[in-house]
């Protein structure tokens, strides 16, 4: 079997990503938790290396791995990867959005759902021995208009949730033409502003989007009463997050991502927002696992190792 070099994987990932890879003809050199620095100081090592959120691929790594030849992302986002510079050095870069798109599509209908039928906050209230029936009363979905920015992977896997809701949604991506389908019509961001109540992110961090939804932002909407972000905290802005709250302009939010998930490295003002949309009680929070089910490992693992198969 021809030897294709070795392959570092600095995160945990499922056996058959490790076993696939052999059978490709890679070595694999697994170190989950490896650190920036060992992987600047190691990668030149490496014809490939795989990486999620944590290790940065940056110009200093990528001109020190002059053996690389691909860069994988176990998951969807790839703020993390000089991806156009990579391919300046005919380097491929892939991801694997469609492994986790079933798992963060159903963390979104739990959030949904969490705070539209009080489920969270009756659950903390029930812990205090409160048993409040009229001040949670449920609002059921049906027939309520939800707009969805951004109709990748995740976008499609969450209409189609929805379905069984028998909502209105509307998907708004600009970078799409013609697709509308059986779960989503395409619309215009005019017609989310116009109709839409709910709104669910689920686009990349990129220039181009940072603080996308911020004061202006939710001020376009007519109608507006809950936001979902499960795709990258710096989307939004959440001071403008907060003042929207606690102005009444919009009745909650479910975030599964923050602006800095390291809660040890927050700054005054990062801390003191994070903890006042807490103490609104009308903030459902996650640590960033929508896409982490037990499944979506596998199912990664496969993406990768078809997109890699591809390229060789």
């Amino acid at each position: 079997m021809r030897n294709r070099g070795k392959v570092l994987i600095t995160e945990t990932c499922d056996a058959l990503l490790i076993e696939g890879l052999h059978v490709l003809g890679f070595g694999c050199s697994y170190q989950p938790g490896i650190s920036q620095k060992e992987v600047e100081k190691d990668i030149h090592h490496y014809t490939g290396v795989i990486v999620a959120t944590r290790v940065v691929i940056n110009k200093k790594v990528i001109e020190s791995g002059k053996l690389l030849k691909f860069i994988a992302r176990a998951g969807s986002g790839m703020e993390n990867i000089e991806t156009v510079f990579a391919a300046s050095k005919n380097i491929y870069c892939i991801n694997s959005p469609e492994g986790n798109a079933n798992s963060v599509a159903e963390h979104c209908m739990g959030l949904l759902l969490g705070f539209y039928h009080n489920i969270t906050k009756s659950y903390l209230e029930m812990q205090q021995s409160k048993w409040l029936v009229q001040e949670n009363q449920v609002q059921e979905l049906e027939g309520r208009w939800i707009g969805l920015i951004g109709y990748g992977n995740t976008g499609k896997a969450f209409a189609r949730k929805l379905s069984i809701l028998n909502m209105n949604v509307l998907a708004y991506d600009k970078y799409l033409e013609n697709y509308s389908d059986a779960y989503a019509k395409a619309a215009t961001i005019n017609d989310l502003y116009k109709h839409c109540e709910i709104i669910s992110l689920h686009i990349p961090q990129n220039a181009e989007t940072l603080e996308i939804v911020n004061s202006d932002f939710l001020g376009n909407f007519s109608r507006i009463r809950f936001l979902i972000n499960t795709s990258r905290g710096k989307l939004i802005n959440h001071s403008h997050l907060l003042e929207n709250i606690l102005n009444k302009n919009l009745a909650g939010a479910a975030l599964d991502v923050f602006e800095n998930e390291n809660f040890e490295s927050h700054t005054q003002k990062q801390h003191q927002v994070f903890q006042a949309l807490i103490k609104t009680g009308k903030v459902i929070v996650t640590p960033h696992i929508a896409g982490k089910s037990l499944e979506s490992k596998h199912k990664i693992a496969q993406v990768l190792l078809n997109k890699i198969k591809a390229i060789l």
